[in-house]
């Protein structure tokens, strides 16, 4: 039965996973909220950002059924409510998530800063999430549509995530925001830009290896995969209709577990991976005639001339007197500032963070300023994105800037100014000024829907560059400090193409844009009005930057191998005056965007093509009270499951994970409170005849500083009675022992715990800081009191960020402290206090590394009748005996020290069937040793895990394997004495399931 069990909770813990339980973050407890309720949507927004909620609610209606038309299915169109629209106007991230356990959609005001699509953010948004709005009705139509009833929104979380697959969903949302605007991401040359590289240097895969990716071989993301294969299909069978087929076939069908060539074949008459083929084929082909038409390109050298072993990236190149500047990551390696000699070596800097802009030189002050996203300390829609620097002399990161919505900063050395563009949480955007030491001068307003993104310097005027709805253009401030400052006017006519990386070179502007399908350097001089493109390349190139004597162009080229710092003599560049207007027609593209409008042909429009909808209304802003929308039911179940248990494997019996009964799972829209509870049914742990019928409740409310986690169980037993018994050992000695017995009363226990989930991470390292006082109670009586314990304890951790195929940081190190014990029991148990170190180092090759532990504990009353343990300081191939547990309980200190080596190896990325995508492998051999007085003990053995990238169609990462270990030590004979059922030889399970992000 317990067996069954399990098996059950890991299929809930998958199906639990897709439903998609989580949260995005916290809002400052502070914060007010209101809404504005339209036909079809609740817009839940900060107090005081009416204007900006109300934008986003026409946004959203305007484009309701516009993303239906291809989808299969409307927004809204099986649910009797609205939809919830959490707007996030503090975080400095710009994103957009659907969710569906409980139903809602987040927005992440924040425009896009770096290198953003030519449309405004709020329309992107919009037309994105609504696509994830109406796949997800999927879910609840069809043969899935009763299950909605048992099992509530999860159900349908479940389905988006078990059918359409990840790198569907996105890519339909990507094909709907190109098909539906003049821009959108598949008209921008950054999407599919590494398959043209890889194509043109033989690299064609399986279907399977671009959908499940890599740890050795780079693979563009699921928004990439999706649109290539989508668009592909659209195009050559002049299919638009594709993801309707594919979701209703599903929902009518999902015992077909082989849906997607069915659907596939359908379409093209051939099967999925021969479908995929002619994709290739088609693409390449039209890549390569593109490629022919651009030629000729320029002479390019790459700057170091050692092999790429893995797939590299140099972004952000800067000039200075040392050499070139860089920002370096790889498959292997996470971000760091670089340095590329005039002797040709490479040096590293400093770690970095991941979501950073280009580097700017300043020579008066000799520092490297960019702009970074910070997380708050505490609340986790709360980052800032700062201005920083590293200063040159004095060989350190430090802050110009330490709050706001900062980015892109630009350097004026004349003036002694830096400018950076400014995201205020109410909307809009403008240029803020400040001086070197970070005193702010000067703001400039953007005008009204005109996105400012890059500012740079020309003599005391700022020129930037802005998005507006017809795309991407270049503008000007009046002159700094004059009257005339806050004026605006427009300098090069926006297109819908990318500008980026715009910096002043003398009198001129140098950009990269993707005018002519891939990204190269123009020019552009104020004073003449001429466009002058520099560079020609074979597959683009980004982040251009001149030599501090202006005879070498450094950029980073697109190839197989990666982003590759190269150059070029100044002298061999094309300098070929073009047309701004003048831009690429991308072929896929258009043929999508007139699919949609035949799709709509029979549908009333307005005048900008949309679809009109009768039932569109907006009422007036209202206040949204917090306490009546804390208790959102929104899943339940016919059976009871802890959700946290499973997701964590933590359990003492297999009723805490999955058994008989019912459950609930709540949480409010706001994402600050969750709970579960629910009902079982299980025998007795004492008494295996007889049936429990048991109440199980659990919450977490992190809408105040303290994060508060409470749980109460009823029944899983009988309340337990311990009482002292004492035998004569001789005529002299006598022994104490702690036995217990079963009461008639039913059990109730229950822990209340809080903690502060400081953060402190910048600069490529995850910092934090984390208090906790946790108190547990039960109605146990033990030597005549009520059964009751207190623990404090405070961590700190900072640790290197990871990079793609590393098991561990390369660098890392974490402490944890604190006392525990039994309150009124002093006498009989003592308190313990423990600490607990742990650390990582690099390993001998890339991916590898080394994890170190040290725990200790120690009683610190030394008058107390019994020991008492705070940790389990086990060898791992003890660490499930009850009895080694005893053992080690009757000594008063002991301490463990764990060294695990973590060994990834390569298995060639290949599927068994469709069921089934295996990854690489990972064996770690690990050693662990407790030290107790007099004595020891060890385990040595190595674990040995396969990690798939599906496993049974469920596309979740998910790791099995076993893990062995050899149980010896000085203390080992005595422990085997007093056990009786101890071995040498320990032979285990290893599972672990990653959650879907």
């Amino acid at each position: 039965m317990k067996y069954f069990f399990s098996i059950v909770a890991l299929l809930f813990y998958a199906v639990s996973a897709s439903a998609q339980f989580y949260t995005t973050g916290d809002d400052p407890g502070s914060l007010k909220w209101s809404r504005i309720r339209t036909g079809h949507y609740d817009v839940i927004y900060p107090c005081g950002l009416d204007s900006l909620a109300g934008v986003y609610a026409l946004n959203l209606e305007k484009y309701r059924l516009d993303v239906s038309r291809s989808a299969g299915y409307a927004p809204g169109e099986y649910t009797r409510t609205r939809m919830p629209v959490i707007l996030h106007a503090y975080n400095a991230q710009s994103n957009g998530v659907v969710v569906w356990a409980p139903k809602r959609m987040e927005l992440f005001t924040t425009p896009q800063a770096y290198s953003p699509e030519p449309m405004p953010w709020i329309q992107n948004l919009a037309i994105h999430e609504s696509r994830h709005v109406a796949q997800m009705q999927q879910g609840m139509s069809h043969v899935f549509r009763p299950f909605n009833y048992i099992f509530g929104q999860m159900w349908t979380g479940a389905i988006a995530g078990l059918y359409p697959s990840k790198w569907l969903l996105e890519g339909d949302a990507v094909v709907a925001e190109t098909a539906l605007t003049k821009s959108g991401r598949g008209r921008t040359a950054d999407l599919l830009n590494w398959y043209m590289a890889a194509f043109d240097n033989g690299d064609f895969r399986k279907s399977k290896k671009w959908k499940y990716g890599s740890y050795r071989y780079y693979t563009p993301n699921e928004y990439s995969l999706g649109y290539f294969y989508i668009s592909g299909i659209r195009y050559l069978y002049d299919c638009p209709d594709f993801t309707s087929r594919y979701l209703h076939y599903a929902a009518r069908r999902p015992y077909n577990l082989f849906f997607e060539r069915t659907v596939t074949r359908s379409i093209s008459g051939k099967n999925v991976r021969n479908t995929f083929n002619e994709i290739i084929t088609f693409y390449s082909g039209l890549w390569e005639r593109e490629r022919e038409l651009r030629r000729p390109f320029i002479p390019s050298e790459r700057l170091s001339d050692r092999k790429i072993r893995r797939y590299t990236e140099y972004e952000g190149n800067e000039s200075a007197p040392e050499g070139i500047f860089s920002i370096k990551s790889s498959l292997v390696s996470s971000r760091a500032l670089v340095l590329h000699e005039s002797s040709g070596k490479e040096r590293r800097i400093t770690a970095f963070a991941g979501e950073t802009s280009r580097l700017e030189y300043s020579d008066s002050t000799r520092r490297l300023y960019w702009s970074e996203t910070v997380p708050g300390a505490r609340w986790g829609q709360k980052s800032n994105s700062k201005i920083r620097y590293y200063d040159l002399k004095e060989k350190r990161k430090r802050s110009l800037t330490r709050r706001g919505k900062l980015f892109n900063p630009a350097v004026s050395d004349s003036l002694g100014l830096v400018c950076a563009t400014e995201y205020p949480a109410e909307g809009g955007s403008r240029i803020a000024v400040f001086r070197h030491t970070g005193e702010r001068v000067l703001e400039i307003d953007a005008p009204d829907s005109l996105q400012v993104v890059e500012p740079a310097w020309i003599g005391d005027r700022i020129f930037f560059c802005g998005i507006s709805g017809c795309g991407s253009g270049l503008y000007c401030t009046g002159p700094v400090g004059s009257a005339e400052a806050g004026h605006v006017s427009m300098v090069l006519a926006p297109q819908p193409v990318k500008i980026n990386g715009l910096k002043s070179e003398g009198n001129r502007l140098m950009f990269t844009s993707d005018r002519n399908g891939v990204n190269e350097m123009y020019t552009y001089s104020p004073a003449s009005g001429k466009l002058v493109q520099v560079t020609s390349t074979p597959y683009g190139a980004t982040d251009f930057q001149y030599s501090q004597d202006g005879k070498i162009l450094y950029y980073s080229a697109y190839t197989h191998d990666g982003k590759i710092l190269s150059r070029t003599d100044a002298d061999s560049l094309i300098n070929r005056q073009e047309d701004f207007s003048d831009i690429h027609i991308y072929t896929v593209a258009e043929k999508l965007s007139e699919q949609e409008r035949e799709l709509g042909a029979s549908a009333e429009e307005g005048p900008d093509g949309t679809l009109l909808d009768a039932e569109t209304e907006i009422q007036k802003p209202s206040k949204y009270r917090k306490f009546p929308h804390l208790f959102n039911i929104h899943s339940w179940a016919p059976v009871y499951f802890s959700y946290d248990n499973i997701k964590n494997l933590s359990y003492d019996y297999y009723y805490d994970m999955v058994s008989l009964g019912t459950a609930a799972v709540m949480q409010n829209h706001l994402g600050t409170f969750t709970a579960n509870f629910g009902y079982s049914a299980h025998k007795d742990p004492y008494d295996r005849d007889f049936w429990r019928h048991s109440g199980h409740a659990k919450f977490t409310y992190t809408g105040l500083y303290p994060v508060i986690e409470a749980s109460v169980d009823f029944n899983d037993r009988a309340a337990r009675s311990s009482f002292l018994n004492m035998s004569m050992v001789d005529d002299t000695h006598y022994m104490v022992s702690l036995m217990s017995q079963s009461s008639r009363v039913p059990s109730l226990s229950g822990t209340v715990r809080t903690y502060i989930p400081f953060n402190f991470s910048s600069g490529g390292w995850y910092r934090g800081f984390i208090p906790q006082l946790s108190w547990s109670a039960s109605n146990d009586v033990v030597i005549g009191k009520i059964n009751q314990s207190l623990t404090g304890s405070v961590r700190a951790y900072t640790m290197l960020a990871s990079a793609t195929s590393e098991i561990y940081p390369d660098w890392g190190i974490g402490v944890e402290a604190g006392v525990s014990g039994y309150i009124g029991q002093s006498d009989w148990f003592s308190p313990v206090a423990y600490g607990y170190v742990y650390g990582y180092l690099p390993g001998f090759f890339g991916s590898h590394g080394f994890r170190l532990t040290a725990t200790g504990q120690i009683q610190t009353r030394s008058g107390s009748l019994f020991s008492t343990s705070a940790v389990n300081n086990l060898p791992r191939g003890l660490s499930s005996s009850s009895a080694a547990s005893s053992y080690l309980s009757g000594y008063r200190s002991d301490i463990k020290f764990t060294v695990e080596y973590a060994l990834p190896v390569y298995l060639g990325d290949f599927n068994i069937s469709s069921a089934f995508y295996v990854k690489r492998a990972v064996l770690t051999p690990h050693f662990d040793i407790t030290l107790m007085p007099g004595g020891n003990l060890f385990s040595a053995g190595i674990s040995a895990a396969v990690e798939f990238g599906c496993f049974f169609w469920i596309g979740t990462p998910i790791s099995i394997g076993v893990t062995y270990s050899y149980n010896g030590g000085k203390s080992f004979s005595g422990l085997a004495r007093a056990a009786g059922d101890i071995g040498r030889h320990y032979i285990g399970p290893v599972f672990n399931i990653s959650l879907p992000q």
